[in-house]
Protein backbone atom coordinates (compact mmCIF):
# COMPACT_ATOMS: atom_id res chain seq x y z
CA UNK A 1 0.00 0.00 0.00
CA UNK A 2 1.32 3.60 -0.99
CA UNK A 3 2.27 6.02 1.80
CA UNK A 4 -0.58 8.15 0.02
CA UNK A 5 -2.98 5.62 0.63
CA UNK A 6 -1.84 5.10 4.10
CA UNK A 7 -2.25 8.54 4.39
CA UNK A 8 -5.57 8.80 3.01
CA UNK A 9 -6.93 6.13 5.47
CA UNK A 10 -5.08 7.64 8.64
CA UNK A 11 -7.46 10.41 7.50
CA UNK A 12 -10.47 8.94 7.10
CA UNK A 13 -10.35 6.99 10.51
CA UNK A 14 -9.61 10.16 12.13
CA UNK A 15 -12.52 11.56 10.37
CA UNK A 16 -14.73 9.08 11.41
CA UNK A 17 -13.56 8.89 15.05
CA UNK A 18 -13.90 12.54 15.13
CA UNK A 19 -18.01 12.11 14.18
CA UNK A 20 -17.99 9.43 17.01
CA UNK A 21 -17.10 11.88 19.30
CA UNK A 22 -19.06 13.95 17.93
CA UNK A 23 -22.19 12.03 18.32
CA UNK A 24 -21.26 11.35 21.66
CA UNK A 25 -21.47 15.16 22.61
CA UNK A 26 -24.24 16.31 20.06
CA UNK A 27 -25.85 19.28 21.52
CA UNK A 28 -29.44 20.09 20.80
CA UNK A 29 -32.73 22.37 21.38
CA UNK A 30 -35.30 21.21 23.75
CA UNK A 31 -38.07 21.97 25.88
CA UNK A 32 -40.16 19.84 28.75
CA UNK A 33 -43.18 20.43 30.68
CA UNK A 34 -44.59 18.82 33.35
CA UNK A 35 -47.86 19.13 35.53
CA UNK A 36 -47.88 18.77 38.86
CA UNK A 37 -51.38 17.36 39.86
CA UNK A 38 -53.03 16.01 43.64
CA UNK A 39 -55.72 14.11 45.11
CA UNK A 40 -56.63 15.36 48.92
CA UNK A 41 -58.88 12.75 50.65
CA UNK A 42 -62.00 14.18 52.15
CA UNK A 43 -62.40 13.35 55.62
CA UNK A 44 -65.58 12.10 57.90
CA UNK A 45 -65.87 13.39 61.66
CA UNK A 46 -68.47 13.06 63.47
CA UNK A 47 -69.61 14.77 66.52
CA UNK A 48 -69.77 14.97 69.16
CA UNK A 49 -68.02 12.00 70.47
CA UNK A 50 -68.15 10.21 74.22
CA UNK A 51 -68.72 12.30 76.81
CA UNK A 52 -70.30 14.79 75.17
CA UNK A 53 -73.05 13.13 73.39
CA UNK A 54 -76.32 14.01 75.32
CA UNK A 55 -77.16 11.62 78.01
CA UNK A 56 -79.36 11.29 80.85
CA UNK A 57 -79.37 9.11 84.40
CA UNK A 58 -83.10 9.60 85.79
CA UNK A 59 -83.96 8.25 89.06
CA UNK A 60 -87.00 6.86 90.87
CA UNK A 61 -88.30 5.92 87.09
CA UNK A 62 -92.37 4.27 87.29
CA UNK A 63 -94.85 3.12 85.01
CA UNK A 64 -96.51 5.60 83.27
CA UNK A 65 -93.68 8.29 83.49
CA UNK A 66 -92.16 9.40 79.76
CA UNK A 67 -89.01 11.15 78.57
CA UNK A 68 -89.45 13.49 75.59
CA UNK A 69 -86.38 14.63 73.82
CA UNK A 70 -87.88 16.45 70.74
CA UNK A 71 -85.78 19.79 71.06
CA UNK A 72 -82.53 20.31 69.68
CA UNK A 73 -79.59 20.79 72.63
CA UNK A 74 -82.89 21.36 75.10
CA UNK A 75 -83.11 18.18 76.29
CA UNK A 76 -81.27 14.64 75.96
CA UNK A 77 -81.77 14.46 72.07
CA UNK A 78 -78.61 13.57 70.31
CA UNK A 79 -77.34 15.99 68.25
CA UNK A 80 -74.71 15.09 65.75
CA UNK A 81 -72.62 17.31 63.68
CA UNK A 82 -70.93 16.53 60.71
CA UNK A 83 -67.16 18.37 60.80
CA UNK A 84 -65.25 16.72 58.00
CA UNK A 85 -65.66 17.74 54.76
CA UNK A 86 -67.30 14.61 53.13
CA UNK A 87 -70.85 13.79 53.66
CA UNK A 88 -71.98 10.52 55.15
CA UNK A 89 -74.41 7.97 55.95
CA UNK A 90 -75.48 7.46 59.47
CA UNK A 91 -75.80 3.87 60.87
CA UNK A 92 -77.61 3.63 64.81
CA UNK A 93 -77.08 0.49 66.91
CA UNK A 94 -78.86 0.63 70.47
CA UNK A 95 -78.06 -1.53 73.30
CA UNK A 96 -80.57 -2.38 76.51
CA UNK A 97 -80.50 -4.54 79.28
CA UNK A 98 -82.18 -4.14 82.93
CA UNK A 99 -81.65 -7.47 85.57
CA UNK A 100 -85.57 -7.72 85.72
CA UNK A 101 -86.11 -6.92 82.02
CA UNK A 102 -87.55 -3.44 82.80
CA UNK A 103 -86.32 -2.91 79.32
CA UNK A 104 -89.04 -4.79 77.83
CA UNK A 105 -91.91 -2.23 79.29
CA UNK A 106 -90.50 0.84 78.13
CA UNK A 107 -91.67 1.55 74.68
CA UNK A 108 -90.45 3.92 72.02
CA UNK A 109 -93.36 6.63 71.26
CA UNK A 110 -91.51 8.44 68.58
CA UNK A 111 -87.99 8.10 67.22
CA UNK A 112 -86.59 10.96 64.39
CA UNK A 113 -83.56 11.78 62.40
CA UNK A 114 -83.44 14.94 61.23
CA UNK A 115 -86.98 15.18 61.67
CA UNK A 116 -87.89 12.08 59.68
CA UNK A 117 -89.40 9.12 61.00
CA UNK A 118 -87.22 5.65 61.56
CA UNK A 119 -89.88 4.41 63.90
CA UNK A 120 -91.98 3.32 61.03
CA UNK A 121 -89.08 1.69 59.89
CA UNK A 122 -88.61 -0.97 63.03
CA UNK A 123 -90.53 -4.80 62.79
CA UNK A 124 -92.97 -4.83 65.70
CA UNK A 125 -91.41 -8.20 66.54
CA UNK A 126 -94.01 -8.61 69.38
CA UNK A 127 -97.11 -7.85 67.15
CA UNK A 128 -98.51 -5.62 69.48
CA UNK A 129 -98.62 -2.51 67.84
CA UNK A 130 -95.64 -0.85 69.89
CA UNK A 131 -92.01 -1.15 70.03
CA UNK A 132 -89.98 -1.70 73.07
CA UNK A 133 -86.65 -0.73 73.99
CA UNK A 134 -85.83 -4.45 73.83
CA UNK A 135 -87.27 -4.61 70.02
CA UNK A 136 -85.14 -1.81 68.80
CA UNK A 137 -82.11 -3.52 70.54
CA UNK A 138 -83.06 -6.93 68.32
CA UNK A 139 -83.91 -4.95 65.31
CA UNK A 140 -80.39 -2.84 65.12
CA UNK A 141 -78.59 -6.03 65.93
CA UNK A 142 -79.86 -7.96 62.91
CA UNK A 143 -79.83 -5.16 60.67
CA UNK A 144 -78.34 -5.78 57.16
CA UNK A 145 -74.66 -4.72 56.79
CA UNK A 146 -73.80 -1.68 55.19
CA UNK A 147 -72.66 -1.61 51.80
CA UNK A 148 -69.75 0.65 50.56
CA UNK A 149 -68.50 0.48 46.89
CA UNK A 150 -70.01 -3.25 46.87
CA UNK A 151 -68.05 -3.96 50.41
CA UNK A 152 -69.90 -5.18 52.90
CA UNK A 153 -69.53 -3.56 56.30
CA UNK A 154 -71.28 -5.58 59.32
CA UNK A 155 -72.06 -4.43 63.29
CA UNK A 156 -72.09 -1.11 62.75
CA UNK A 157 -76.42 -1.13 63.09
CA UNK A 158 -79.56 0.36 60.81
CA UNK A 159 -79.33 2.77 58.53
CA UNK A 160 -81.02 6.30 59.83
CA UNK A 161 -80.43 8.44 56.85
CA UNK A 162 -77.92 11.22 55.66
CA UNK A 163 -76.08 13.88 57.09
CA UNK A 164 -74.19 16.36 54.41
CA UNK A 165 -71.29 17.77 54.98
CA UNK A 166 -71.35 21.25 55.89
CA UNK A 167 -71.74 23.88 52.68
CA UNK A 168 -73.57 27.08 51.62
CA UNK A 169 -76.66 25.42 52.45
CA UNK A 170 -76.18 22.79 54.71
CA UNK A 171 -75.48 22.72 58.05
CA UNK A 172 -74.20 19.08 58.80
CA UNK A 173 -76.16 19.06 61.75
CA UNK A 174 -79.45 16.72 62.47
CA UNK A 175 -80.32 15.71 65.33
CA UNK A 176 -82.07 12.48 67.05
CA UNK A 177 -85.05 12.63 68.83
CA UNK A 178 -87.52 10.56 70.63
CA UNK A 179 -89.86 9.68 73.24
CA UNK A 180 -89.46 7.45 76.05
CA UNK A 181 -92.46 5.31 77.84
CA UNK A 182 -92.38 3.19 80.95
CA UNK A 183 -95.21 1.24 79.88
CA UNK A 184 -98.18 0.55 82.52
CA UNK A 185 -99.39 -2.45 81.47
CA UNK A 186 -102.52 -2.34 83.70
CA UNK A 187 -100.95 -5.58 85.65
CA UNK A 188 -99.05 -5.88 88.82
CA UNK A 189 -95.59 -5.26 88.06
CA UNK A 190 -94.01 -4.57 91.48
CA UNK A 191 -90.92 -7.30 90.39
CA UNK A 192 -89.65 -4.42 88.24
CA UNK A 193 -89.32 -1.99 91.45
CA UNK A 194 -85.85 -0.98 91.95
CA UNK A 195 -84.75 -2.51 88.66
CA UNK A 196 -81.91 -0.09 86.34
CA UNK A 197 -82.09 0.02 82.57
CA UNK A 198 -79.14 0.64 80.55
CA UNK A 199 -79.34 2.29 77.30
CA UNK A 200 -76.29 3.01 74.48
CA UNK A 201 -76.51 4.55 71.44
CA UNK A 202 -73.90 3.94 68.80
CA UNK A 203 -73.88 6.23 66.04
CA UNK A 204 -71.15 5.27 63.08
CA UNK A 205 -71.02 7.68 59.61
CA UNK A 206 -69.72 5.61 56.43
CA UNK A 207 -68.91 7.17 52.90
CA UNK A 208 -71.07 7.42 50.43
CA UNK A 209 -70.18 5.32 47.03
CA UNK A 210 -67.21 6.64 45.29
CA UNK A 211 -68.23 8.21 41.65
CA UNK A 212 -67.01 9.44 38.51
CA UNK A 213 -65.09 12.69 37.97
CA UNK A 214 -65.27 14.09 33.96
CA UNK A 215 -65.75 16.99 31.92
CA UNK A 216 -69.32 16.83 33.38
CA UNK A 217 -68.00 17.51 36.68
CA UNK A 218 -64.52 19.18 36.54
CA UNK A 219 -63.90 22.62 35.69
CA UNK A 220 -60.32 24.74 35.10
CA UNK A 221 -62.36 27.88 35.15
CA UNK A 222 -61.33 29.12 31.59
CA UNK A 223 -62.08 28.67 28.24
CA UNK A 224 -60.14 26.23 26.53
CA UNK A 225 -57.19 23.68 28.07
CA UNK A 226 -54.91 25.05 30.79
CA UNK A 227 -55.44 25.76 34.04
CA UNK A 228 -56.01 24.01 36.93
CA UNK A 229 -59.35 21.70 36.97
CA UNK A 230 -61.33 21.61 39.77
CA UNK A 231 -64.76 19.16 41.11
CA UNK A 232 -67.35 21.39 40.40
CA UNK A 233 -69.87 18.47 41.63
CA UNK A 234 -72.22 18.99 44.65
CA UNK A 235 -71.05 16.02 46.44
CA UNK A 236 -73.73 16.50 48.84
CA UNK A 237 -76.10 15.42 46.64
CA UNK A 238 -77.54 11.87 47.14
CA UNK A 239 -77.47 9.51 43.89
Amino acid sequence: MSVKKKVVMGMSSIALGALAVMGGTFAYFSDSVSADSHFTNGTLVLKPKKPYLENFSIDNWKPGDKLVAEKDNQDPSMVLNNQGTLPMNVFMKVTSHSEKDTHKHIVVNSLKFGGEDILGKITDINSDGKISLDELDEFTKKAAPATVNGNSISDVGAFIGFLPAKDNTNLGIKAVTYSLEFLDNGKEQNYLQGDKTKIGFQFTGLQTDGVTLDKDSLDNGQQGGGGTYKRTDDINKQK
